[in-house]
């Protein structure tokens, strides 16, 4: 009897020894610990300003089509602002004709690029891809953007484009008459951060 004792004994203590240890080694993958150096949260106000509307939507009076003939186009500068007080990143995410002339529907080609309009035909390049549109929210912007898609505005900054909107057809009620909204994405940028 005593030596049975003695080997449940040690059985008892092992298995002791083996749930305490278990425990132990799943104890230090949770009690990991760790210092660093405080960082800096910034904080501010996102804004953006569209051709003094105060807002990120803008309805361009300056490209609405009236009595405009398939094929010709209208050209018109748009100043972007940052009105907040952080730097941010914008781009056009969407944009197109919103249509006045109930029974019509047309299809509007934006193009636009950074700076002063030419006066030129064809498209332009350099603030968003050339993109045939059809109603006010058609997507400008791809669907994941690159750095290069997003545009840079430091506070108080802004930036002038010329948006060009050439109209290739029209269908239903003629002549058709229609204004081109403008949505534009926008988000923060941190002290040395690149889009």
């Amino acid at each position: 009897m005593t030596q049975r004792r003695l080997l449940l004994g040690a059985l008892g203590v092992l298995v002791v020894s083996l749930i305490f240890g278990s425990v132990y080694t799943t104890g230090a993958l949770w009690a990991d610990e760790e210092t660093r150096n405080p960082g800096t949260i910034e904080t501010g106000t996102i804004g953006l300003d569209a051709h003094g509307d105060g807002a990120s939507s803008h309805t361009f009076p300056a490209l609405q089509g009236t009595n405009i003939a398939v094929g010709n186009f209208t050209q018109a500068p748009l100043k972007i602002k940052n009105t907040g007080s952080t730097r941010i990143k914008f781009l056009l995410a969407s944009a197109g004709p919103s249509i006045t002339s109930s029974g019509s529907a047309v299809t509007v080609r934006l193009s636009g690029s950074v700076g002063g309009c030419p006066g030129s035909t064809g498209d332009l390049s350099g603030a968003f891809p050339a993109t045939d549109t059809t109603g006010p929210h058609t997507a400008i912007a791809p669907t994941s953007p690159s750095s290069s898609d997003w545009k840079v505005l430091d506070v108080g900054a802004e930036s002038t484009w010329c948006v060009q909107a050439q109209l290739k057809s029209v269908t239903g009620t003629q002549p058709a008459q229609y204004q081109i909204n403008f949505d534009f994405s926008v988000g923060q940028l941190r002290p040395g951060q690149n889009p």
